[in-house]
């Protein structure tokens, strides 16, 4: 039992990729009717130019689908991010330390998550939250492109409105 867990964990963390995008959405909700969204700011990322290419690119994605920011707080929607920073660990890197009896640390690489959430105004009504884990570069340009790229991936799950 004990062998067929650890197989599992590492089938399940081989190798620090990522990229898988989670989403889920109220089926029951007319995203028509929206028009305005307003910005509830968490703890922001990491880095203060992150946090401004987050908030930048959820906005462009937004207004492509018609939705107008609204900064005076009364938007019919509420947006907000989160982001979290880790590390994952290659783990046929440390096997093969392993056998060749290597006592060094396997490389650590650097991921990022982010979170959207998107609640209808006034209320802790969820309309749609996506999430994705990406690789982050230590170029800051890499870093940039990854932001952009993560929200476009995430927004491509944002649902259709009702016709």
């Amino acid at each position: 039992m004990l062998g067929c867990a650890l197989a599992l964990l590492l089938f399940a963390t081989q190798s620090p990729t990522g990229g898988k995008v989670e989403s889920e959405y109220d089926k029951n909700a007319d995203f028509s009717k929206y028009r305005s969204y307003t910005w509830i700011m968490r703890p922001e990322a990491y880095r203060p130019k992150a946090h401004d290419l987050i908030v930048a690119d959820i906005d462009k994605q937004m207004a492509a689908r018609g939705l107008k920011r609204d900064d005076s707080g009364k938007g019919d929607l509420t947006i907000t991010y989160l982001t979290l920073r880790t590390a994952q660990v290659n783990l046929k890197e440390v096997e093969k330390l392993e056998r060749e009896g290597n006592k060094e640390q396997a490389q650590l690489y650097d991921m990022g998550k982010l979170v959207i959430v998107l609640r209808e105004a006034g209320s802790t009504r969820r309309l749609w939250a996506a999430t994705t884990l990406e690789p982050l570069s230590p170029d800051e340009k890499a870093r940039e492109q990854t932001i952009n790229e993560a929200v476009i991936k995430l927004f491509a799950t944002y649902p259709k409105p009702k016709k």
